[in-house]
């Protein structure tokens, strides 16, 4: 039986996800060539406090009611024996090991996903509550977008400072002019873009279409072109699941010359200073797991490792984690780490296919895509907690517990 104070923190989480509230601590090692590099700030964020709260009061329940288990102690444990060489080889314990709590944290969080949400009966109202996290922080991105620059200060659950004219702001072309991506709260509005992404298909499978549209406004004013990407594929998936099979042909078509299309408009033939970005921090990233395969060059510390393995070109200093999530493991933590995080998702697509839960499988078919290609799902709590509560869905051992 959950306690009633585990479903309150759970469906406030729900709604609170988007803030970037949080507490920074400026450390020496946070500083690259003189630089502060936001990826070696340790956080502690208001979301994250919440989840704190929640795995309390569960593993209380556990103890009070005897039921810790081996089943919930062995993928924690697992992923913390693949992690563990990289706090030996790093060069800032501090950094390292907060890394390596906030990892296991949310990593608890899909597990209580996993143990106490029943997907068939929970997941309509998991929905609804999820449609007003992503709905105020789209409804915010919007009017970022119309009035140019942020809505309140910081302390408004962290919504950033922006205006065109700040260095280091993402800007885009609209209509021949340039002008400022929407970032809701988030970091970055390829994370708002990703957000909503793969909420879209949720809220259109429980019929939530408000939801939905105003996602998908925050999605349009994010002008992140793979978080569009990502978006058509779930889509794509989703309606061939729910096509008649006499129709399939005809919609497989129609869908790959959209998709095309949108392609070229997304995505126009350019010298682009970003994707050239990224091939370098992936030759870095390789540089880096090929001089410590095995226990990686520390966790957390990709970014304060780049000046020694080459920091890509441009105009401006760009130090960033590798835009992939599956190279930063192997990069920070090596070769034990990438299998077992390989295996994770290699085990919840066999296993989502084999319960069915396709929905959930399409969703990780997209958060996949979203990590070839970016690092927040595994830098950011907001990616953090779309990771783990997509692959606590597809564990849900709800079924388990009706067949006993």
């Amino acid at each position: 039986m959950v306690f009633k104070g585990e479903w309150v923190i759970f469906f406030t989480i729900l709604i609170l996800f988007p803030s970037n509230l949080a507490k920074h601590l400026v450390l020496p090692s946070s500083y690259i060539q003189g630089i502060l590099a936001d990826y070696l700030l340790p956080k502690f964020y208001l979301t994250e406090l919440l989840v704190f709260l929640l795995i309390t009061l569960f593993s209380c329940r556990l103890w009070l009611t005897r039921s810790f288990g081996k089943r919930h102690l062995f993928l924690p444990f697992l992923l913390f024996l693949a992690l563990f060489p990289s706090l030996g080889a790093s060069g800032s314990i501090s950094i390292s090991a907060l890394r390596l709590v906030e990892l296991m944290l949310w990593l608890a969080f899909g597990v209580w996903v996993r143990e106490n949400v029943d997907l068939k009966k929970d997941f309509l109202r998991i929905a609804k509550f999820l449609s007003f996290g992503v709905g105020w922080v789209s409804l915010l991105a919007l009017v970022q977008f119309l009035l140019q620059r942020n809505v309140f200060p910081y302390y408004f659950l962290g919504e950033p400072v922006l205006y065109p004219s700040l260095p280091g702001v993402a800007k885009t072309s609209f209509f021949g002019q340039e002008v400022l991506r929407a970032y809701g709260t988030f970091p970055h509005p390829n994370v708002l873009g990703g957000v909503a992404a793969i909420t879209v298909p949720w809220f259109l499978a429980e019929g939530y279409l408000l939801a939905a549209g105003i996602a998908l406004l925050g999605l349009f004013v994010s002008f992140s072109r793979l978080a569009w990407v990502s978006l058509l594929l779930g889509l794509f998936l989703l309606g061939l699941l729910r096509v008649k099979k006499r129709w399939r042909a005809y919609f497989v078509a129609a869908s790959l010359l959209a998709f095309f299309t949108l392609l070229f408009f997304l995505f126009p033939p350019s010298s682009d200073l970003t994707f050239s970005r990224r091939v370098e921090l992936l030759q870095s990233a390789w540089a880096m797991f090929h001089s410590s395969f095995l226990s990686g060059i520390g966790l957390g510390l990709f970014t304060a490792s780049l000046p020694h393995f080459g920091i890509p070109s441009g105009p401006t200093l760009f130090i960033q984690p590798v835009h992939n999530i599956f190279a930063l493991v192997a990069a920070e933590s090596g070769l034990l780490a990438l299998v077992v995080f390989l295996a994770l998702f290699l085990a919840a697509y066999i296993f989502g296919w084999k319960k069915q839960r396709y929905l959930m499988f399409f969703s990780l078919a997209q958060l996949t895509l979203l990590g070839l290609f970016d690092h927040y799902l595994y830098t950011l709590p907001q990616g953090l907690f779309l990771l783990s509560l997509t692959l606590g869905f597809i564990f849900s051992s709800s079924d388990e517990k009706k067949a006993n």
